[in-house]
């Protein structure tokens, strides 16, 4: 079995089409080539992540939709098991190109401080670091357009032969290789409602039918249906058509398996070696964090322009559909007069506040969550209280909006996204963060350039509770058949 281990938060246990195996049968399996070139791979389920993305008051943002994918729990445990081969071929190939500081998505590098990883927050500050350390600079912001749906198939299995030293892939990883290339999925709504979970979950009083999921997450089987119910009812062997996809074309990979991201990191390592020259030879630096890519180059305007018309065109050669789209790109002139900062928006939509990177925003003076941020954390609140409120609108139909409001389990929302106690504790375990623990640390890191970070948060408790008021009178509203204001 090598050195691979599983841990016991490595095991899976959300709803899928396989049962749950122990962490010694996942090993077993994930660490025996034979039993990997046998693998019979279920489809992977689908689902889309949605939203708006921010925009000024009285404006409505421009819809965006990510796919995500994920495996079937032995699916996934070969597949981890295939990503710590790659991953740790990959850093030895990084190491010997010098691109270790680079390439910062998805891999673990030490924060430096004796405990723990580096995250966004350090990325972000650390090229906000250098762009203040070269004074007077350009900084170019790209992003690939549809990364993980572009990459070629061909280019991922050379990279990858390259990387475990073999002409050909053996068999077990061409196995591995072929289902997340020619990868298959299940729309999850589509498969819910075959099972029995999804459906017609009530009539308003105008006559519209309300669809969900008919069982709580909680107590939906982990197995979903047994082998020949899956047949009969996904895969088409009985009355019903098959809903299950695939993935016919010569390109793209699955976003949300636990092998795509060292795919996609892997993917581009020869244009990041030759990007990264490149801006070395300019006395600059150069970042990747997946598909956003960040330069910091001491040059005139036309200079930084023209590299990114040179960066657009060399990562063509690296996959036909390959695109860093224009309206996607942005250069920035930064500056210094005196003791003040500067930043120019040079070309480019996207910035005029200020670079925007990572999640966060800086201004030349200091840096701030992204306003795009921060409407994803309101977001998040206001799905959250909504939900509560009309669950238990439908549950206490005599109840008012008073009585509705405090059944709304205010609390237990604020532990989700508010301030929590003993932040020092916390602060290094990122899967008990919440967002305030997020916001201090990024204080916390990023100094006095952050300063302004614990503001821009500090009112969100109190939106939490106007949020369930309104949301308890709009769900009483809507249980009686009357129309609620228009939500924000």
């Amino acid at each position: 079995m090598g050195n691979w281990r599983l841990k016991e938060r490595d095991l899976k246990k959300y709803p899928h089409f396989d049962p749950i195996i122990s962490i010694e049968e996942a090993e077993a399996l994930a660490t025996d080539p034979e039993r990997v070139v046998k693998h019979a791979f279920f489809p992977l389920m689908r689902y889309v992540e949605g939203w708006n993305r921010f925009a000024k008051l009285g404006q409505k943002g421009e819809a965006k939709e990510r796919p995500i994918r994920y495996a079937a729990r032995r699916d996934a445990y070969i597949y981890q098991r295939y990503r710590e081969i790659l991953s740790s071929a990959y850093e030895r190939e990084l190491t010997a190109l010098g691109l270790s500081d680079n390439i910062i998505a998805y891999r673990r590098i030490p924060s430096g401080s004796g405990s723990g990883g580096k995250c966004n927050i350090h990325f972000a500050f650390d090229a906000f670091q250098r762009i203040r350390q070269l004074d007077n600079c350009n900084v170019i912001a790209l992003d690939i357009s549809k990364y993980y749906e572009s990459l070629d198939h061909s280019r991922i299995k050379e990279i990858w032969c390259r990387l475990i030293k073999s002409a050909r892939l053996p068999r077990d990883h061409f196995q591995v290789f072929k289902s997340i290339t020619n990868y298959s999925y299940v729309e999850k709504q589509e498969a819910y409602a075959r099972l029995g979970y999804f459906g017609e979950k009530r009539k308003t009083n105008s006559g519209k039918t309300i669809h969900g999921y008919l069982t709580p997450y909680n107590e939906t089987p982990k197995h979903l249906c047994k082998g020949y119910v899956f047949r009969e009812k996904l895969a088409g062997s009985g009355r019903d058509r098959s809903i299950i996809h695939k993935n016919y074309l010569t390109y793209g990979i699955p976003q949300g398996a636990p092998i795509s991201d060292v795919i996609a990191n892997f993917y581009l390592i020869e244009f990041d070696f030759e990007v990264s020259e490149l801006a070395k030879k300019m006395g600059g630096y150069y970042y990747r964090y997946s598909d956003d890519i960040i330069l910091i180059v001491p040059r005139m305007h036309d200079d930084a322009l023209a590299l990114t018309d040179d960066i657009r065109l060399l990562i063509k050669q690296h996959g036909a559909k390959l695109e860093i789209k224009e309206k996607k790109s942005s250069v920035f002139h930064y500056y210094k007069s005196g003791k003040r900062q500067f930043f120019s928006l040079v070309k480019g939509e996207k910035g005029k506040n200020g670079i925007e990177y990572l999640g966060f925003r800086y201004d030349g003076n200091y840096i701030y969550l992204r306003d795009s941020t921060l409407s994803n954390l309101y977001r998040k609140i206001v799905r959250a209280v909504r939900h509560s409120a009309e669950i238990n609108a439908r549950r206490f139909p005599n109840k008012g909006e008073k009585e509705i409001l405090e059944s709304i389990n205010i609390e237990e929302i604020t532990k989700l996204f508010g301030k929590v106690e003993r932040f020092d504790e916390k602060s290094e375990n990122y899967r008990s963060w919440t967002f305030w623990t997020y916001a201090c640390r990024a204080r916390e890191i990023m100094g006095d350039l952050g300063k302004p970070i614990l503001h821009q948060v500090k009112s969100y408790n109190d939106f939490i509770e106007r949020r369930a008021k309104l949301e308890a009178a709009h769900a009483v509203k809507r249980r009686e058949g009357r129309k609620p204001s228009v939500l924000p």
